[in-house]
């Protein structure tokens, strides 16, 4: 018995003779240092060896789930020595009895297969009715969940990757959460690689292997340019299946943001980039075929009515890469709007369309509201913007962005009372996309810029 240091009894002592003095606050602070000293001390290969055997948590495990502090404790413990089983099974244990929420924040929870279906379980099922507006915060518990580590990545992909081969259309739902956590991944920690070998991987291809469409789409996402040579070898394995009849390559490679994007970029990047040189015609098609493919086509082979739909959009691209003007005049747009409202019917259309409207606007300061704004009328390019809103629930966000840049602008020609009124007219158009269901980012927006709006 000399081993025994009598820590129960010590701390009972303390506590009764410190409470009176120091009040309800004590618990903590001796909870706190009990919690430390278990840390400390624990032993996981003892632990395991003892769970091995009975293949039952131990008493004293059951007696502390139900106290959040010491909760906590093997939680702690489970960060520090995640490979060990008894701490595993007291995890599931706690995540059976309904702590789940309190796990979300736990690197070490993912570890574990039982836990993380768990915790994936139940972040979809709160993101059942999340809707344009409240997508991304509905987001932020699987994406806690989801993109701590590469496996668990991996694992959600592979879930959400089989969900959507037995739902078929009816999957929009889950496809729209796989890509928004694609997205997340693309954009906070700048691996695209890693996006898209998972994504080839699901589609049943050798990252490596010699595969053309393998080897195109990884230069693609590494040079963030979509180069003639890839292209072509894009075109002719997708191109030469639909005119073979052959099974096409996996179409998600082709949609995948960090590979069309730079192929929607080259081909109509000089509408809104000055930087960008427009591509010889010749040269344009493959392109455009390629971008009018992602669009339509799905996994399933291509029939007659299909090929017709895909020639059809191919010759609206081409009619709007030639059909709109690079900085255009007032006249050419109120030309221009019986073609635009045609082609924003198509949501690839109305994106490249959104693109080219914030561009004239915004060109070399805002020219075009010191040029053509009056306070009678809203701007052409605005009721166009808030058309594609209505048409495109998705195209929302750039829409709201392209709001943002007019009701920010200060444009050089406006005296105050100009510029006050063109912001009154973009009000009324943010209030109306209020109203498209998408309250929340513009009540978050207004929000943050109160002071400015105050001044």
């Amino acid at each position: 018995m000399s081993s025994y240091e009598g820590l129960a009894a010590m701390t009972n002592m303390v506590s009764s003779d410190l409470g009176p003095v120091y009040g309800s606050g004590i618990n903590s602070a001796i909870g706190e240092a009990v919690s430390c000293k278990i840390i400390k001390s624990f032993d996981p290969q003892v632990a395991d060896s003892k769970y091995n055997e009975t293949e039952q948590l131990p008493e004293y495990i059951e007696a502390m789930i139900p106290h959040q502090v010491w909760r906590k404790t093997i939680y702690r413990l489970s960060e520090r020595h995640p490979g060990s089983t008894m701490l595993s099974a007291a995890l599931q244990h706690i995540a059976d009895q309904g702590y789940q929420a309190e796990m979300m924040s736990l690197s070490s929870a993912p570890l574990h297969t039982h836990i993380f279906y768990s915790l994936l379980a139940e972040c979809l099922e709160n993101m059942s009715p999340a809707n344009e507006e409240n997508i991304h915060q509905k987001l932020e518990e699987l994406i806690t969940a989801v993109c701590r580590r590469e496996q668990t990545y991996l694992v959600a992909r592979y879930i959400f990757h089989g969900v959507q081969q037995k739902l078929g259309a009816k999957a929009a739902g889950i496809r729209r959460i796989d890509d928004e956590l694609e997205t997340y991944m693309l954009d906070n920690y700048k691996r695209p690689q890693l996006a898209i070998n998972i994504q080839l991987l699901l589609s049943g291809l050798v990252v490596g292997g010699g595969n053309s469409v393998v080897d195109a789409a990884a230069s693609i996402i590494q040079e963030e340019y979509a180069a003639t040579g890839d292209v072509a070898s894009l075109y002719n394995e997708y191109h030469g299946a639909v005119v073979s009849g052959k099974p096409a390559p996996p179409v998600d490679i082709l949609r995948n943001v960090c590979v069309l994007h730079p192929i929607i970029e080259q081909v109509f990047g000089h509408l809104w980039d000055t930087t960008v040189q427009k591509m010889r015609p010749e040269l344009a098609n493959k392109y455009i075929w390629l971008i009018a493919y992602a669009a339509l086509c799905s996994n399933e082979p291509i029939d007659e009515a299909t090929k017709d739909k895909l020639q059809q959009l191919v010759v609206q691209l081409k009619e709007v890469c030639q059909g709109l003007s690079i900085h255009p005049i007032q006249t050419q747009i109120y030309q221009a709007v019986p073609k635009i409202l045609e082609w924003i019917s198509v949501p690839i259309l109305a994106r490249v369309v959104l693109l080219w409207i914030r561009d004239v606007a915004t060109y070399d300061n805002f020219t075009y509201y010191d040029t053509y704004f009056t306070s009678s009328e809203v701007p052409v390019l605005l009721l166009l913007l808030e058309e594609i809103a209505y048409r495109h629930p998705l195209l929302k966000p750039l829409v709201f962005s392209a709001y943002k840049d007019g009701f920010e602008s200060q444009v050089p020609g406006f005296s105050p009372e100009k510029q006050l009124r063109l912001q009154k007219i973009i009000i009324n158009r943010i209030a109306l996309l209020a109203q498209l269901d998408y309250a929340l980012p513009v009540i978050d927006y207004f929000a943050a810029k109160k002071e400015q709006i105050d001044e």
